[in-house]
């Protein structure tokens, strides 16, 4: 054997692993849009002499075979995702089924330029590329990589995955984790939770002689899992807000509305079109009221808040009113986000809900919303509520798969050969923690109970917006963390 892994330099790792990922940001890859990405992944294991499978769902699928004299150790899976969830800046053009990531990169950090990076979960595959290319400096036995798609929408590709993938293996490492010095054994279910309604729209009223256009920007958006605990402030909600504050001083009728991007990204900006009989200074004044509250409360996370005015052309149409006060009474009604945190751990959200997108299109308004939780009865709990809410509203619905919740097994095998490799390579002991995010470890533990699961990755900050950066001190020891786990698996038999 050549030299192993173990004892390259972390930035020959490092350089390497970036090339890898450098080739994944080169192919637009958003969420249901993977066709090319898992054409380039499916020819790229065949290039390194594997047998490949890809499945009607995208998902791609590698067997490697074990090093001499390791052929009857256990088989483990390898697995990450392909998609990700593409946001931009506001202003900054790009189109996420054609335009590639523009990588940006300091000693400390890779980002993108103007958007999201999609290290969430492309520096996962990158690191396994790498591993497969150089699968000759380290033992291992057999191992089963598998890529998968639609992960950030709706985890289709992980539901869709052949039971029989997961019959034979014993140990199933995830590489979808956001912090290296957590090792992740057990995480929240959700349910993508879709409402929409028909509208109906009259003639603008003469009476309301002010116009205007009202954009609420500036806030952080974010993870609705693993941020929603952090003070981040939702944009639907504070459009919601400030169309009260206004009919409180006068009458109101709404035109437009759009707000968020994704179930699973806290909204950052919000429009609104409408019409009122009040005067555009007292408009401006009960926007700069409301900005005003929400620096108070939210200051520190929220320092950049804007609520900006413009006086516009009257609309050709508006909401009839019945139908704005079913639209804004549901959005009062759906609850986002903290709803309930652990009685058994204070710090640990247990269970949360993000309105995450309003859209108005021709005579249709929809919305997207996704519950999480760390116990499936309270993903049950959001369901039932929120039927409620629609029948009182005049909305119908429709619900995702049920992504269940992936318990802590306190027997992992896996969980302890980890801790001891990470406290020996990094000179301390890693976190064991159950997140509040969704990882597709729930559904390959409903396939096989008995496989032997943990969750790990590089350290990845701000994902799901356009702050999200890769900490590049975490590549190698990352990549070095699956090489012992792998090469301890190796010396034991099946």
């Amino acid at each position: 054997m050549s030299e192993t892994i173990l004892n390259k330099a972390r930035e020959e790792i490092l350089e390497d692993v970036l090339t890898e990922f450098a080739k994944l940001a080169a192919i637009p890859r958003p969420s249901k849009n993977e066709q090319q990405v898992s054409n380039f992944l499916k020819g790229l294991l065949t290039a390194c002499g594997l047998k490949v499978e890809q499945d009607k769902f995208n998902n791609v699928i590698a067997e490697v075979p074990a090093s001499p004299g390791k052929e009857d150790s256990p088989l483990t899976i390898l697995q990450a995702h392909m998609d990700m969830v593409c946001v931009a800046r506001e202003g900054y053009e790009f189109n996420p089924t054609v335009d590639p990531i523009k990588l940006v990169r300091n000693e400390k950090f890779l980002t993108a330029e103007g958007t999201s990076l999609g290290a969430d979960d492309g520096i996962g595959i990158a690191a396994i590329i790498y591993l497969i290319k150089n699968r000759d400096a380290f033992a291992h036995g057999r191992l089963r990589i598998i890529f998968t798609t639609d992960e950030e929408q709706g985890m289709n590709g992980a539901l869709g995955l052949d039971k029989k993938l997961f019959d034979d293996a014993s140990f199933l490492i995830n590489c979808d984790s956001e912090n290296f010095n957590e090792l992740v054994v057990g995480s929240a279910g959700s349910v993508h939770a879709t409402f929409w309604r028909e509208l109906h729209y009259v003639r603008p009223d003469t009476k309301l002689g002010t116009n205007m256009e009202i954009k609420i920007s500036g806030l952080r958006g974010g993870h609705s899992g693993e941020e929603i605990s952090s003070g981040r402030v939702n944009a639907i909600k504070v459009a919601l807000q400030v169309m009260r504050a206004i009919t409180k001083s006068g009458k109101l009728r709404l035109s437009s509305w759009s707000g968020g991007r994704a179930f699973n990204v806290i909204p950052n900006s919000s429009e609104l079109v409408l019409a009122t009989d009040l005067k555009p200074g007292d408009v401006e004044n009960i926007c700069a009221e409301i900005e005003r509250r929400i620096k108070n409360v939210y200051g520190k996370t929220e320092p950049n808040l804007k609520i900006e005015t413009q006086v516009i052309k009257r609309p050709d149409k508006v909401l009839h009113a019945k139908d704005y006060d079913f639209l804004t009474n549901f959005v009062e009604l759906i609850h986002s986000g903290v709803y309930l945190m652990s009685p058994e751990d204070p710090t640990q959200v247990l269970a949360s809900a993000n309105l995450g997108v309003v859209r108005m299109d021709d005579n249709i308004v929809e919305l997207k919303v996704l519950p999480r939780a760390n116990a499936n009865e309270l993903v049950e709990e959001f369901i039932d509520g929120f039927e409620q809410a629609a029948r009182l509203c005049v909305f119908e619905s429709k619900y995702s798969e049920l992504s269940p919740t992936w318990k802590f097994n306190p027997n992992s095998k896996l969980l302890k050969l980890a801790q001891e490799i990470f406290t020996a390579q990094n000179g301390y002991a890693p976190e064991v923690k159950t997140i509040h995010a969704g990882l597709e470890t729930s559904f390959f533990a409903e396939k096989n109970p008995a496989l032997d699961i943990i969750s790990i990755g590089t350290t990845n900050e701000h994902i799901h917006s356009p702050n999200e950066r890769l900490h590049l001190d975490t590549v190698a020891p990352h990549v070095k963390l699956i090489v012992g786990l792998l090469e301890k698996i190796a010396a034991t038999q099946a």
